[in-house]
Parts: C-alpha cells; sequence; structure tokens
C-alpha cells in the first residue's frame, strides 16, 4: 500500500547545474510539504559542493540517499557519487551502476521510477546539462498524469538537456530556475490538483462543458475526440486547469475560445504518445519466438510481409518491429519485402518519426548490439540506418474514420483502445479484421483486451498476442471517408457546391423545363465532368441506380452494356466539339424484350458563365427514316479498337516516361548515396570532436566554478588576515627568496621609512639598516638556517621586538621570510616598574629585624636576608642552595622526633593554601648548636591564583 499522498519533485541536472539548482532553492521556502530529490552527475568533490551550496541557500533538511529510505516533505535528497537511485513505495533504493553500458542516465531511471511509483503526483524539473539525460523521464512522468518543468535553454549554461526535454512537446512549464518555485507550489496547491476541490462535479455542474471544449479542439485541430473515455479527458483537462492556474471551468473555457495555443498545448496532452523501443521486452521478445517465424513460414519469399502499426507516435514501436523483422531475414537467409505501414492522427510525431533521429538516452532500451548494428551515433543523438528506414512507411490517420489498410499480417495497436469508448474499440477491431489477412496477428497493449469481439482469438494472454479467426461477420457500424489534406477542412467538399446556385437558377425556370420536354427525347444534361445535373422526359430505362455509395457520373449511372458506348459519344464529342450520334444501339431489357435506340450527343457552352455542358439524348427506333444521314455516325467495332489503340499508346508513353525518371533516379541515388557516405564519415569525425569538446568543456566548466568558489574562499580569508594584522597593530613585512618586499602592513610605515610603492623594491636597498647593525644579516641566517630570530631594539622613544621568521607554504616549502614588529613598550615599562618594586622590596626585607625566607613551588629555599644567616649559622648563598626539608638541617619536633616531610610548614602551606603561625622545631646549625625556632608562613600566589610558593617569617626563641 502506498502511503499518504506526496508530492514528490525529481530535480535532474549535470555537474554544470550547479547554479541553477543554488537558484532554484534560493527562492524555494522551507515549509513547501513537498519532497526534492535531486539527481546529478556528480564526482565526489562535487557532491560536497552542491552540500555546501544547498545548505547555504536552503533551510530544509538535506540527506544523501540510502538504502530503504523514507522520503519525507521539507526534505532534499542527494545521489551519491557512482550510485543510479530509484523510488518504490515512497522509499529510496540505490543501485550499482552498469560499467559495461556506455553512458549512464541516472535521471532517467529515476524519474521512471518516480513516474511508477507516485504516478499523478509525480513531478519532474529538468535543469542546466548536456546531452540528453532526462527525456524519456519526463515522458514517463506525463504518461502517468504528472507535471513537467523545463529551464528555459536561453538561461541554461548548458542547453542539451532543457533542449532535448523541451523538443519532446509534453513539456508543461519552461521557465528560469528562480521563476519556478512560484509556479511549482501553485500548481500543487491548486484546488483542482490537491483535491480540496472535485473537477468533474465542477464540470459537470457546467452546461455542457465538456461538449464544448470538444468542439473547440475539433474546430481548432480537426479531430473529434468525443469518442475518448470522458475520465481520460476530465484528467487532462483537470491537469491543464491547475497548470493556468485557473479556478472556475468557464474561465478555462474562454481561455480556449481567445488562446488558439492553449488548445493546441491540449490537443497535444490529449494524443500524448509514450512509447520507447521494445517496450514489454518479453513482449517484443515473444514476437520475434513465435510470431514472426510464423508469418515467414506462411508466406513465400515473392510475396510481400504488411505490417500495419497504429498509433506509432513517434516511431519507436515501428523501427523495432522492422529491426526484428530483419534480425530473422538475415540469420534465416531469406530475402523478403517487408513494408511497415506506421499511422498516427499527429502530424507533428509522424515527421519526428519519419526522421529517424531519437536522443541518445535510447541506448537504456536498446541492446547494444542492435544499437551499433542499426543506428549511427552522432553528436547527442542517435540515427536510424537507412536499411531499416526504408522498411517502414509513416503517414497521418485518424484511425476512427479513415479507411484502413488492406492485406496485413500483423497489426500492432498499443495502449490507444484503452482510451476511447466500448463502442469505439469495437468498431476498430472490425476494421482490423477487415484490414488483417485470415492468417493474420493482432498485438495489443498489455493493459488492453478485445472484449467479446470473436473475430480474434488469444494466444497469449499476458501479452495480449492474438490470431484471426477466418470466416468472422463483424458489424460495420459506420464507414471511412478519404482524409484531407488540410486541418481546416474536416468535411469531404460537395463537388456542385460551386454551381448549385447556377444549375438552380437554370433548370428552375418552368418554362425552360416546358421547352425542353417538347423539343427534346429522353435525355440527360451532364456538366463537364460527365455528371447528370437534369433528365428530360423518362430515362429509367437506359439508367440504373447502383448498389453502395451514389456517384452522379451518368458513366456509373448507365446500364453497364451502355458505359462504352456513351463514354466513346462524350469522347467524341468532346474532341471535335460538334454533335455525335450513334446508331442501333441493342439493349436488353427482358430476356424476351429488346431495345433498339440511337444515342446522340451534343455539345453546348454558356459562354457568358464559361461553363460547357452536354446533352445525350436516347433515340428509340419507332421511325428508322427519320435518321439524318448527315450527322457523323458510329461503328462499334472499330471505336473498341481506337479507343484500345489509343490506350495501348498511353500505356506506352507513360512506361518510357517512367523508366526514363528511374534511370535518372537511380543515377541521383547513386551519387547521392557516395555522397551520402562521405558525410557520414565526416560527421562520425565531428560527432567524436565534439563529444569530447562537450565533455572537456563541462569539466572545464566545473573547474571553473570551483576556482571560483575557491576565489572567494580566498578573498574572504585574505578579507580576514588583513583585518587580523590591522587590528593587532603589528607590523608585518613579507619577503620573497630575494628579500624583495612582497607585501606590507599600514603599521610597518609608522616604523621604518618603507611606503606602499616600496613593494617588490629589495629590502637592502632601503635605509633600514639602522635599525640595529645586524638586521639585514639576521634575514639572511633565518633564510638559511630556517631558525626564529628575535631581537629586542628602541627606535625614538618606543621598544620593539623583532621576530624574524621563515615564510612557509602549506606544503611545508620555504618561499620566503616574514618580519614582525611587535611594539613592547608598554611591557618594557611594566617590566622596568617591576624591577624597581622588586629592589625596593629586597632593601625591605634585607633590612628587617627579622629573618625571611621565600620557597619556591618546588620546595627550594630562593631567598635569605641578613637576619637569616644570623639565625641559621649560613651564608645567604649557602641558605639558597638547600630545600626547606633538606637532611642538614636535622629537624626535630619539641619531644626530639623527627618531623616527617608532609609535615612540615611549607607542606602544610602547599596543601591547606593558608597561612601557619607559632610552628615550633628544632635545627641543628653548622656549629652543632640545636636551636629552637618559631616559624610564621603565609602562601604566595601567581596571576592565575595559584599556590606558587610561600613566605616565611623565622624568631629564634633563646
Amino acid at each position: 500500500m502506498h502511503k499518504e499522498s506526496l508530492n514528490i519533485v525529481g530535480i535532474g541536472a549535470s555537474a554544470g547545474g550547479l547554479e541553477a539548482i543554488q537558484e532554484f532553492f534560493s527562492k524555494m521556502p522551507s515549509d513547501t510539504g513537498l519532497a526534492f530529490v535531486v539527481v546529478q552527475h556528480l564526482s565526489p568533490d562535487h557532491k560536497s559542493m552542491m552540500n555546501e551550496l544547498l545548505a547555504k541557500y536552503s533551510r530544509m533538511e538535506i540527506s544523501v540517499a540510502s538504502d530503504g529510505m523514507e522520503v519525507k516533505a521539507n526534505h532534499i535528497y542527494l545521489i551519491p557519487p557512482g550510485k543510479n537511485l530509484t523510488i518504490f513505495h515512497q522509499k529510496l533504493f540505490l543501485t550499482k551502476i552498469i560499467k559495461e553500458r556506455r553512458i549512464n542516465l541516472p535521471i532517467d531511471i529515476f524519474f521512471r521510477s518516480l513516474a511508477e511509483d507516485q504516478g499523478k503526483n509525480s513531478i519532474g524539473i529538468i535543469l542546466s546539462g548536456t546531452g540528453s539525460d532526462g527525456t524519456l523521464g519526463i515522458r514517463a512522468i506525463k504518461e502517468a498524469g504528472g507535471m513537467v518543468m523545463v529551464q528555459d535553454d536561453q538561461s541554461a549554461k548548458f542547453d542539451g538537456m532543457p533542449r532535448s526535454s523541451i523538443a519532446t512537446g509534453i513539456v508543461d512549464y519552461v521557465l528560469k530556475p528562480k521563476e519556478m518555485p512560484k509556479r511549482l507550489l501553485g500548481y500543487v496547491k491548486h484546488p483542482f490538483i490537491n483535491k480540496t476541490k472535485d473537477f468533474k462535479e465542477e464540470l459537470e455542474q457546467t452546461e455542457d462543458a465538456l461538449l464544448k471544449i470538444i468542439m473547440l479542439i475539433k474546430e481548432e485541430c480537426g479531430v473529434d475526440f468525443s469518442f475518448y473515455k470522458p475520465n481520460t479527458l476530465i484528467r487532462r483537462i483537470e491537469k491543464r486547469v491547475g497548470i493556468n492556474q485557473i479556478n472556475k471551468i468557464e474561465e478555462y473555457i474562454s481561455l480556449l475560445e481567445h488562446n488558439p495555443d492553449e488548445i493546441e498545448i491540449l490537443y497535444k496532452d490529449l494524443l500524448i504518445g509514450v512509447t520507447s523501443f521494445f517496450r514489454d521486452k518479453e513482449a517484443f521478445d515473444e514476437l520475434k519466438k513465435n510470431i514472426i517465424p510464423e508469418i515467414f513460414k506462411i508466406k513465400s519469399e515473392s510475396k510481400e510481409i504488411r505490417v500495419w502499426t497504429v498509433a506509432c507516435s513517434t516511431g519507436e514501436e515501428a523501427y523495432s518491429l522492422a529491426i526484428l523483422f530483419n534480425e530473422y531475414m538475415e540469420e534465416n537467409r531469406i530475402t523478403a519485402d517487408v513494408k511497415i505501414f506506421a499511422t498516427d492522427l499527429d502530424k507533428n510525431s509522424i515527421e519526428y518519426a519519419g526522421i529517424g533521429n531519437y536522443p541518445e538516452n535510447i541506448y537504456s532500451d536498446i541492446p547494444p548490439k542492435l544499437l551499433d548494428k542499426y543506428f549511427v551515433k552522432q553528436s547527442n543523438s542517435y540515427q536510424v540506418k537507412e536499411i531499416i528506414r526504408r522498411m517502414v512507411v509513416f503517414a497521418k490517420q485518424n484511425i476512427t474514420k479513415d479507411p484502413p489498410f488492406s492485406k496485413i499480417d500483423l497489426i500492432t495497436c498499443r495502449n490507444l483502445l484503452i482510451y476511447l469508448k466500448p463502442e469505439t474499440q469495437q468498431k476498430i477491431l472490425g476494421m482490423f479484421y477487415f484490414a488483417i489477412n485470415p492468417t493474420g496477428y493482432l498485438f495489443l497493449g498489455s493493459s488492453e483486451s478485445i472484449s467479446d469481439f470473436a473475430g480474434f482469438k488469444s494466444i497469449h494472454n499476458k501479452w495480449k498476442l492474438f490470431k484471426c479467426v477466418e470466416g468472422y461477420q463483424p458489424e460495420i457500424t459506420g464507414g471511412y471517408t478519404v482524409p484531407l489534406k488540410s486541418n481546416k477542412d474536416h468535411a469531404a467538399p460537395d463537388r456542385f457546391k460551386n454551381y448549385t446556385h447556377i444549375y438552380e437558377k437554370i433548370f428552375s425556370n418552368g418554362f425552360v423545363n416546358q421547352v425542353l420536354e417538347k423539343y427534346l427525347e429522353p435525355s440527360v444534361i451532364l456538366d463537364e465532368n460527365y455528371n447528370i445535373i437534369q433528365t428530360v422526359h423518362d430515362v429509367n430505362k437506359f439508367l440504373r441506380i447502383p448498389r453502395g455509395r451514389i456517384s452522379y457520373s451518368i458513366l456509373k449511372l448507365a446500364h453497364e452494356d451502355l458505359t462504352v458506348v456513351i463514354n466513346s459519344v462524350l469522347r467524341k464529342t468532346k474532341q471535335e466539339n460538334r454533335e455525335v450520334l450513334f446508331e442501333n444501339v441493342f439493349l436488353e431489357l427482358e430476356p424476351d424484350k429488346k431495345l433498339i435506340f440511337d444515342i446522340k450527343a451534343n455539345v453546348i457552352k454558356d459562354l457568358k458563365l464559361k461553363q460547357t455542358y452536354y446533352i445525350v439524348s436516347f433515340i428509340e427506333k419507332s421511325d428508322v427514316s427519320a435518321q439524318e444521314p448527315s450527322k457523323l455516325k458510329i461503328d462499334i467495332k472499330s471505336e473498341y479498337h481506337q479507343r484500345l489503340n489509343e490506350l495501348e499508346k498511353e500505356l506506352q508513353f507513360t512506361k518510357e516516361n517512367l523508366q526514363a525518371t528511374v534511370e535518372e533516379l537511380e543515377t541521383s541515388n547513386e551519387e547521392l548515396q557516395s555522397s551520402n557516405e562521405e558525410l557520414i564519415a565526416s560527421n562520425e569525425e565531428l560527432q567524436s570532436t565534439n563529444e569530447e569538446l562537450q565533455s572537456v568543456n563541462e569539466e572545464l566548466y566545473t573547474v571553473n566554478a570551483e576556482h571560483q568558489d575557491k576565489i572567494s574562499q580566498l578573498t574572504e580569508l585574505n578579507n580576514d588576515i588583513d583585518n587580523l594584522l590591522t587590528s593587532t597593530d603589528i607590523g608585518t613585512i613579507f619577503l620573497d627568496k630575494d628579500l624583495s618586499i612582497r607585501k606590507i602592513t599600514p603599521k610597518v610605515q609608522d616604523i621604518l621609512p618603507i611606503k606602499d610603492f616600496d613593494v617588490g623594491r629589495s629590502i637592502k636597498d632601503l635605509a633600514v639598516g639602522d635599525i640595529y647593525n645586524q638586521f639585514i644579516s639576521h634575514i639572511q641566517k633565518v633564510l638559511s638556517t630556517l631558525k626564529i630570530v628575535e631581537k629586542e631594539i628602541k627606535i625614538k622613544r618606543e621598544y620593539w621586538l623583532v621576530r624574524i621568521l621563515p615564510y612557509r607554504t602549506q606544503n611545508r616549502a620555504i618561499e620566503g621570510v616574514v618580519i614582525n614588529f611587535i611594539e613592547i613598550t608598554k611591557l618594557k615599562q611594566s617590566q622596568k616598574e617591576h624591577e624597581q618594586e622588586r629592589k625596593l622590596l629586597m632593601r625591605i626585607l634585607n633590612n628587617s629585624p627579622v629573618a625571611k625566607t621565600m620557597v619556591d613551588k618546588n620546595g627550594q629555599i630562593v631567598f635569605a636576608n641578613k637576619q637569616a644567616e644570623k639565625v641559621f649559622g649560613l651564608s645567604v648563598k649557602d641558605i639558597t642552595t638547600r630545600k626547606f626539608s633538606d637532611h642538614d638541617w636535622k629537624i626535630r619536633s619539641m619531644d626530639n622526633k623527627e618531623i616527617p616531610e608532609e609535615e612540615l610548614p611549607f607542606s602544610l602551606i602547599m596543601k591547606s593554601k593558608d597561612s601557619i603561625h607559632k610552628y615550633k622545631h628544632y635545627i641543628t646549625r653548622p656549629d652543632n648548636k640545636k636551636v629552637l625556632l618559631t616559624i610564621n608562613g603565609a602562601p604566595m600566589f601567581d596571576t592565575s591564583k595559584k599556590v606558587s610558593g610561600a613566605i616565611f617569617t623565622i624568631e629564634l626563641i633563646p
């Protein structure tokens, strides 16, 4: 079961379409309720670029597709590199790219699966790209009732894919990428599309709305769609109403009345013919294996094999059949005349099919062996070879009213009957029965059937193959007329319409009729085409009403025994422009009743109206003496022979002309074939070069896009560095290996006599040696040893730290020297003040009447004053060589026990981070005198408030 309805938008582009994708999503809101699947020809590097672009320009969640990933609204899904993507039950699945295929077409693959899975909820968008990937995919989407958008070729960086898609004639919108989101959202939110309103109900409420639309199409395009199933028409009309953003059916009818282009688009939508080479491969395998061999088995080599492909669309099916027949003849070494008649109602489709040039993505439908054998590769397409094209004849035909072909061995009519009403289906099946040979076959679409039509029997239920049943008499529900060349004139013209008013004026006059009745024998008055326009007296003896369609020609209405005589008399009259008489004509009316009469013909010319008429009179032989001997008489035998000789001469002349024409054509054909072979060779070379150039062009465009991105990043980085160097108030000089200045920061100009225009000059040429004597030598030392040199200098009243270090590239190569000037004036002042404070403190401590010591965090005594020498019996130098816990102190407790190190005053302060007071213990001085000390101590803290040591006050207890 399918999940809740969700419009899934497939977006196809090549590597050169990154900009178009960016433009599209920059205008797309984040809460559309749509899901987007971006299918693109990308390498891993390019894929990361697209991720960055989408993350930058879209607020929707972005995911790389994986097997079984469920598609959710307001998400963007990307195809991973090296994979093809399909969708089934609203979940994405990955497949490996088949390396044996020359071209991978991921867009066609995904769009076809999208159409099959989502049906009318599928939406396909084609953006910038080379080639024709996506063309077959959008056909599948349109067949399923979905919607298609394509980037206009003017805004596309690479217009191959957009042009190929637009050329199909089935695209709903052609827009710039930035214009697409608004139209897309307007379409999916339309009440008829999202089903918040019932279009069928709206249509039924508007009186005769559907009939009005059918009538408008018929008037403009000459095709009557009233034989289509209403639901088929309603679905297509509903889609067009949604695409045009119209909410009322009256408004759409008004649009059709005032916009012939919309009628043409709707007409094409109703005729949408989705086909492909070898569609339903198993069905064509069945034809190849069982049906085609049977047809050849019945036919002898001398007889023509005739195939009729009905509703052939753009010709793929017709050419598929031609390939199968040709393959069978080659495999079995048979030579036969196979003629395939391919017909369709759509003139544009027929013209396209006749050219035989198809997009390169047909390779996915045709086995490689057949593709190489029967097609010529061109830049972005394949051309059907002449050997196959000669087998197929394409013609425009309206199957519902135009006459069928005859003596057909195989009729294919796939996916047409399902759109037609049942009664129309039965009528067409009856026509097929009359057209097919008694041993012929019928091939229908996999979703079609013949219902209860008994003229065919099924021989393969799955692939709808049928065989003709001999002796069946189908019911004829309507006749067929010869189609007209003009689409605008849909009814057969009345051959008398230009003269009807003239005849009425002449023969409506009663006086004229009376004169004719009085002075003429039984006669007929004919126009210049021998059509009867008036009769005089009773001529029923000489004329008869034939069966079938009525003709006004006297040669059709005259008794069959009189046809030759009347034709001869009229011909003589017309040639010699005078009266002609044919005497003693015998006509057997009944077995025992014969009629003897003369036939006389006269010519009459109306000089005013420039019209020619003939009068043929039938004079019964009641009075033989009444004949006028001065009139020209005709001998029947001589007339037959004369007419026969004339026909033989005309035939011989025609044969000679035809032979001369054939010879001329053969000569011209040989010359054209020679020229064609040269052109094909040149074309193949140009194709190869063009393909290489296109590939290089797209790669260059992609590299250029990468470079532009890098340049943008470098510009941003350069700005960051400039701002950093300016904000830190550090003077920096960049030198190359030759010590020429590459770049300086603004602060350098305040320190040294160097200006912006000195960039490019050697620093040795400038007056910078006065900074300090070894400045230049230090620079050269750093360049040779790669060791950093630092030097504090004073310039005027300011102190600077000069730091010279190698300039290293990202690859650790040395390309010069970097010199930093860091102002340390304040640091120097602080150091000076600190030194003064330290000296003051030392004087205070040294002059104190109490012994003072300082111990660092490692327990080392680092300071002792003069009074401490008296207490410890050691010099200050000796005291500062000892630690607080040194064994030479011989420290003892009040009860003369050794005190552990962790319990001594320094350890207690470090542990508690607090002061101690009046701690007492004994020590033994170098003179072996044991003395008792009272110790007070406090911790010392560094700038981070960590204990960095302790200071002690020590008193000697007498």
